[in-house]
């Protein structure tokens, strides 16, 4: 509002002071009433932001529950760790376990025969070089699908052994190469840094002289199981390969490594020497009660805060800001509810946080008999732990379980896999006689493959004599493997070569899983049955869980209805009844869920908030609405109070003139 400046012109009343108390009279009961009004929003405002920050503490301590895993710090102990040393994951399992180290795994050690010198050369070629099992009795030789084959080109001048052992050993593909001087020769030693039968050498040699398996130039180096003494297995076998054996509780079990991380789930034991002793896993039970005790320091805090925000005091008579407020007793009333949730649906014994010790006062706070948590975790930490964290598993080892959505109803269902999942695959027509060796050249060296729906490039095979089908399997996978367009996609095959029949399987499963022979030299056609054509597709795992449908891709079953987002994975075994999956969202998960829900940028925490802000910002307009009111009003009595005053002044003057007239008239009495 302006100030007032103009004085009385004629009258002497004190326009400026009159008006501005009129105006006074007329704003200050309303700026009264919406300063009390913005205190009070203000008041409320602050109590929102103030339990919103206890909201998001409380969320804070639920952290650490929201997996399983992350409650779970297993420790587990060798009594004896000269034989064995041994480190646990999260998932590994309580327990004690005898374990009797009967023999440790071996690396395969190839010897050469003697050279009269290590700088002669031994002429051009390649090496083939494969890992896989050996079947003695069968004289079969099985690629190990985890390792590639190795193709190592050797030059005529780089072709001594001080040569073939640097291009071994810079090849770094699992092979230590060594010259020894034994005597008055030098021989070549090719130890594998690969232990287990699995991992047993295959050495095949493409000796450009025209023979692979004579014992002349680089065909001396050659070591092919599959032959018997002699040509083709011309290197001599000083160290057999050998899986490490040992018993655990009795139970026989073979490892191609010496660090045995497949048989007991979560565990690894290092194999050290033979001999016997005994491991034990615990669970670091300390960090499981700290943060349970967290979660319910948090939850009375929360309390704490709403008991100061919306309370009130008897004897002070004096309410807290939220007083009556329906938000914060939706809040609270929620948050109970989660905490007294049954959880009789995944537990046998402790259905509740109250059968663990923890209960719920008159005040709605949370108080722990730490004696009866302690006693509950001794009996079963697993359904200790199902009542806070999300938590999946399945009865059937060969059933896992992934994960589950926001969706997904808690309970425990029955998994029964109608389809088992299978791999894409083609098999060319069998051969009606053993063709071997084949010698591929331009004629029969190409050919165009589809694999998973992505096509190759032109794959040319490497010209020369092929002794096998098992050889010619491998230089395809090799091939086909290392095309641009397949390792583009992520694709891989795996080719064999059975009863005469060239088999070549995508490593994909499910209904993507395909493998086309979209041509080829005809001469190849012929030579290996290799006609065009599509072969058998793969399918995708089938099955339902809990009765529901389910959506079957690759091996993953993909829950629907009222398991919509459940997804298990099938690794094996038969068709049929598969056991049951339990999933648990415990209380600190939901909780976690419905803060988020309050808190997230829709959340009821941001509305209110936003509804405060607005009734603010209509105070700030309703006070310049105000402040215009009062200048127009303070305009209107400054004007009405001048002309007031200017005609008070001319009825003065009139008054005076009159006084003056009548004083001079004749007989008019005098003063003395």
């Amino acid at each position: 509002m302006s100030s007032i400046s103009s004085a009385g012109v004629g009258s002497g009343l004190d326009v400026p002071a009159l008006v501005e108390k009129l105006v006074n009279a007329d704003g200050d009961p309303v700026r009264s009433r919406l300063d009390r009004k913005e205190a009070k929003l203000q008041a409320g405002l602050s109590a929102i932001g103030t339990l919103k920050s206890s909201l998001s503490e409380l969320q804070s301590s639920l952290q650490g529950f929201q997996k399983m895993e992350s409650l779970q710090t297993m420790a587990a102990v060798s009594d004896d760790e000269g034989v064995l040393t041994v480190t646990a994951s999260n998932i590994a399992q309580e327990g004690e376990y005898e374990v009797e180290v009967e023999r440790l795994a071996q690396a395969q050690r190839l010897v050469s025969v003697g050279f009269d010198s290590d700088f002669m050369p031994l002429g051009s070629g390649s090496l083939r070089i494969q890992f896989g099992k050996h079947d003695e009795d069968n004289e079969k030789f099985t690629p190990n699908p985890e390792h590639e084959l190795h193709v190592l080109k050797i030059e005529d001048d780089r072709s001594s052994l001080r040569d073939i052992q640097k291009s071994i050993n810079d090849a770094k593909i699992g092979l230590k190469a060594s010259v020894i001087h034994d005597d008055d020769v030098d021989r070549l030693v090719i130890t594998s840094e690969l232990t287990g039968v699995e991992n047993s050498i295959r050495i095949s040699v493409q000796d450009d002289d025209g023979d692979n398996l004579d014992l002349v130039s680089l065909s001396m180096l050659s070591f092919d199981p599959t032959y018997k003494d002699g040509k083709g297995r011309n290197m001599v076998e000083s160290q057999q390969s050998m899986d490490a054996e040992l018993s655990i509780d009795g139970l026989t079990v073979y490892s191609s490594s010496n660090d045995v991380s497949d048989v007991l789930d979560g565990l690894t034991l290092s194999l050290k020497d033979t001999g016997s002793t005994d491991v034990e896993v615990t669970l670091n039970q300390l960090q499981v009660v700290d943060k349970i005790k967290g979660f319910i320091d948090g939850h009375n805090k929360l309390l704490d805060a709403v008991t100061q925000l919306s309370g009130f005091d008897p004897e002070t008579r004096i309410s807290g800001p939220l007083n009556g407020d329906a938000t914060v007793r939706g809040v609270v009333n929620q948050i109970r509810r989660i905490v007294g949730s049954s959880f009789a649906h995944v537990n046998d014994k402790f259905q509740s946080l109250a059968s663990i010790g923890i209960t719920t006062q008159s005040t709605g706070k949370l108080n722990l008999n730490q004696v009866k948590l302690q006693s509950s975790i001794d009996d079963d930490i697993g359904e200790v732990m199902n009542l806070f964290s999300k938590t999946g598993r399945t009865s059937d080892p060969q059933i896992n379980f992934l994960k589950a959505s926001e969706r997904t109803e808690s309970g425990t269902y029955d998994v029964r896999v109608t389809q088992k999942p299978t791999k894409g695959g083609y098999a060319a027509v069998r051969m009606e006689r053993n063709s071997f060796p084949l010698y591929i050249s331009e004629s029969n060296d190409e050919f165009v493959l589809k694999v998973d729906g992505v096509k190759t490039g032109s794959i040319k095979l490497d010209h020369g004599n092929y002794f096998s089908g098992h050889e010619i399997a491998d230089q395809i996978q090799e091939k086909v493997n290392e095309d641009a367009n397949i390792t583009q996609k992520g694709s891989k095959i795996w080719t064999s070569f059975y009863d005469r029949r060239l088999i070549i399987v995508s490593e994909r499963l499910g209904a993507g899983s395909t493998i086309e022979m979209v041509s080829g030299d005809y001469e190849l056609q012929e030579d290996l049955g290799l006609s065009s054509g599509i072969g058998q597709p793969g399918e995708n795992v089938k099955g339902s869980i809990g009765g529901f449908r389910t959506l079957g891709t690759g091996r993953v079953l993909t829950g629907q209805q009222n398991v919509d987002g459940l997804q298990v994975e099938f690794l094996g075994g038969d068709a049929g009844s598969r056991g049951k999956v339990v999933y648990s969202q415990g209380v600190a998960v939901q909780l976690n869920t419905l803060i988020n829900s309050f808190l997230e940028s829709q959340g009821i925490m941001k509305t209110r908030m936003d509804g405060y802000s607005s009734r603010l910002s209509e105070i700030d307009q309703q006070r310049h609405q105000l402040e215009r009111k009062l200048e127009k009003s303070e305009e209107r009595y400054l004007k009405q109070f001048t002309q007031l005053d200017m005609l008070l002044g001319t009825m003065n003057s009139t008054s005076q003139f009159l006084g003056s007239q009548l004083k001079a008239l004749p007989g008019a009495r005098r003063s003395g």
